[in-house]
């Protein structure tokens, strides 16, 4: 009997079993069949590093369809649409049995439909999918309600039905509807406010609040007496609700840094992007700008650019294109930060930094500052002058243009043109089989984010970040460009206040300390300044977005009282230390008249800073003993040196075309007197005249440094070729004029010329190593 019982409890329940399992099996091959529809579209918002809303854009469908998070709603407006939409929301599969039956029978027998037995889910479905209301829909979306809820948490379902409620014309979502309606982010609204919204969805296309307010006001307050009646929010607050005004309005969404806005949104993914401006940095930074624009724009000066970065993280703190998006006249919707110009001398900072990590220079080492030819290109200095022998430091600072366009020959174009393009000049990328040594002044395009962001590389002991614009950009290894010791002294010497490019500090109380570089365009079409302390990196750029010049527009007039502005605003009083000396550098004892390691022949001494193991050890090449007479009047060489009544004193012999240059510019300094005027041994027979290595002189060399000694000879017009030996071995055949670089091997050197016509010259030289 037992057994019997047992089979049948088994056999009825197993049909049970079949029944549940047909339902799913039907279940899962129709998900399969009809999978969820993709989730729809939602507008582009940009918002502030403090969760400000910057800006928001349509949909590619003309919306306003904010996507809403639990977070940023008020408790108050979620639990209205609860209590008023489904209030057993948290308890239900995504479908109410009880409301589908009591909408039924209502409906049947009152003969229309009446009620409706629609959850929170199944609106969401209908949302997702609209359809014309039938009873067949209702059954989809009931099919539709479950599989949300097995794919979605409870959470995920609601902030997605309060980001697609209708609230009329192109307005959907509760956060759309909170900034047009009430001008305010969700989580500021009153309760009045949320009641407000809770309601209009019913009636989305009636209920607008740019239109008409009366139909609004009755069914709010229907609502808040139910309210009252159930006890869902307290009385006192439910009659402030009942007497708060409702005004007809609709609010411009806000745009705020439209630039930065649209920067962000075309170069980054997501719906909801968190980025790193900084509201208050921002508002100053735009404020200080068009004050500067307004102050200049009498001069031809229209508009201008201002980039912030901090050091911190290389996070963009202030994006500012123009000084007035809205200015059509000045082309104030193109974007300055972006825009490709021609940089003037800004790059001249990172070729300086590049050269002390070369072991080229260091910031006490001279550089001939004098007109040059380079091979048909013959710049000029912003203030027509020439300085002539000039500090590194001195060249950088004032921003001289011949020192750098040699130094750029010297370290190579093609070597700096590639350090430009790893540290993402892109412009530069595409210009270079064009580019030439005038680069280095402006002779190639590049943009103010290329810019400051090289610059403050400087800040991050010489390592270049990629700039963030959102807050969950996960900071990348940074790659090392300069070195910590180059960036330092670059630092060091663009800090500098004794220079031609800098305003009247008495303007300024508490100002901070900071470095800044200088640029201006050829035609003054570009006036730039670029600052960085360790707190922020500065860029900024003045002009015309018409490419029209200005005679005021230049670095130092019109983008350096800017630049101290927003540093003397943004950093104001700041009390961060500048940046260690790093222990690679150290301080040595140089010859002030070459800035290289002085000879006992070299008298006048400074200090200088140099890098362990990289500046160079070259010795001081400019002081030399020569043989002269009593009075000093006369040269003599070995050839025709007297047996008495001579002796040795000691000159700066600088390079040919320095001497020149000295000598045409009056440039008070002690030569050595003319050779002797009877001496024939040099010059017997008119053979050619050796002007390199020069004749008597020790060279001083590094040893295993492969440094070369240059051979240079002259000859008349008649001699074509000149055959070049250096202890009777034979080196190489040139012309006239040309230059020629050996490697010396042995410590004294005899020297000779030979021309075409049979005729030589020849020098003994010493070579000593140390």
């Amino acid at each position: 009997m037992k057994v019997i019982m047992h089979f049948e409890l088994i056999k009825k329940y197993s049909r049970i079993v079949k029944i549940v399992f047909t339902i799913l099996l039907v279940f899962v091959l129709l998900d399969l069949l009809f999978p969820l529809p993709g989730k729809k579209e939602f507008s582009k918002e940009i918002h502030a590093k403090d969760g400000t809303l910057l800006t928001a854009y349509l949909t590619n469908d003309d919306k306003w369809r904010l996507r809403t998070e639990l977070d940023e709603v008020s408790p108050e407006l979620i639990k209205a649409i609860i209590e008023k939409e489904d209030s057993w929301f948290y308890l239900h599969p995504g479908i109410n049995p009880v409301s589908i039956v009591r909408a039924f029978y209502h409906n049947f027998t009152s003969g229309e439909t009446q009620l409706g037995a629609s959850t929170i889910t199944m609106q969401v479905a209908r949302m997702l999918e609209p359809k014309k209301r039938t009873y067949f829909n209702k059954l989809g979306e009931m099919f539709r309600a479950i599989q949300l809820e097995i794919k979605y948490s409870k959470e995920e379902i609601l902030e997605l039905y309060l980001s697609l409620l209708p609230f009329g014309g192109n307005i959907e979502g509760v956060k759309s509807a909170s900034y047009i309606y009430f001008n305010r982010p969700p989580n500021k609204l009153s309760l009045a406010q949320s009641i407000t919204l809770a309601v209009i969805p019913n009636d989305p296309n009636s209920l607008r609040l740019d239109r008409s307010n009366e139909e609004i006001i009755k069914n709010r307050d229907y609502w808040i007496n139910k309210f009252k009646q159930e006890k869902i929010f307290s009385s006192s607050d439910l009659k402030d609700a009942l007497d708060e005004p409702v005004e007809k309005n609709r609010y411009a969404i806000p745009v705020t840094a439209p630039h930065f806005s649209y920067y962000v949104k075309d170069n980054f993914s997501g719906d909801i992007l968190k980025t790193t401006l900084d509201l208050s940095i921002q508002q100053t930074a735009e404020n200080i700008l068009l004050r500067n624009v307004r102050k200049n724009f009498y001069k031809g000066i229209t508009n201008g650019a201002v980039l912030v970065i901090d050091n911190k993280n290389s996070s963009v703190v202030a994006y500012c294109g123009s000084a007035d998006f809205y200015d059509e006249s000045s082309f104030g919707q193109v974007n300055g930060i972006t825009a490709i110009r021609s940089p003037g001398s800004t790059l001249k900072a990172a070729l300086y930094a590049y050269a002390f990590d070369d072991g080229n220079l260091t910031p006490q080492m001279k550089l001939a500052d004098i007109p040059t030819d380079f091979h048909g290109y013959q710049p000029e200095n912003y203030d027509l002058k020439f300085y002539g022998n000039v500090s590194t430091e001195f060249a950088l600072v004032n921003s001289l243009n011949i020192p750098a366009v040699k130094l750029l020959e010297q370290v190579g174009l093609n070597n700096f043109i590639v350090f430009l393009e790893n540290s993402g000049f892109y412009q530069i990328q595409k210009q270079k089989s064009k580019l030439g040594l005038s680069m280095i002044l402006g002779g190639c395009g590049t943009n103010l984010q290329e810019l400051t962001r090289l610059f403050s590389a400087f800040t991050r002991k010489g390592k270049l970040y990629s700039l963030q614009f959102t807050s969950n950009d996960n900071e990348q290894e940074g790659e090392q460009i300069f070195s910590e010791a180059s960036s330092y002294l670059t630092a060091q010497i663009l800090s500098g206040i004794n220079r031609n490019d800098i305003v009247n500090l008495s303007n300024y109380s508490k100002l901070p300390k900071f470095a800044w570089k200088t640029g201006t365009s050829y035609g003054k079409r570009d006036a730039w300044a670029i600052g960085f302390n360790p707190n922020y990196t500065i860029g900024v750029w003045m002009g015309n977005f018409n490419g029209v010049g200005s005679p005021n527009l230049s670095g130092a007039e019109a983008a350096v009282p800017l630049l101290f502005d927003l540093f003397n605003a943004i950093d104001y009083n700041s009390d961060v230390k500048w940046f260690e000396m790093p222990e690679e550098i150290y301080t040595r004892e140089v010859c002030r008249e070459s800035g290289m390691i002085p000879t006992q022949f070299c008298t006048n001494r400074v200090r200088d800073f140099a890098i362990v193991n990289q500046s160079s050890n070259e010795v001081c090449n400019i002081h030399k003993p020569v043989y002269v007479n009593l009075d000093e009047s006369v040269q003599y060489c070995t050839g025709c040196l007297p047996s008495s009544d001579y002796k040795k004193a000691v000159y700066a012999v600088y390079q040919p075309e320095l001497t020149v240059w000295l000598s045409k510019s009056s440039y008070d300094y002690q030569k050595p007197p003319p050779h002797n005027p009877n001496c024939t041994a040099k010059f017997a027979e008119g053979g050619p005249k050796i002007l390199s290595p020069s004749e008597d002189y020790e060279y001083f060399l590094e040893k295993n440094s492969d440094q070369e000694i240059l051979l240079l000879a002259a000859s008349d017009s008649r001699v074509k070729t000149h055959y070049w030996y250096v202890n009777e071995k034979f080196i190489k055949k040139t012309k006239p004029g040309e230059r020629v670089f050996f490697i010396p091997n042995e410590k004294e050197l005899k020297i000779t010329c030979l021309d075409d016509k049979g005729r030589d010259g020849s020098v003994k030289v010493s070579i000593k190593y140390y």
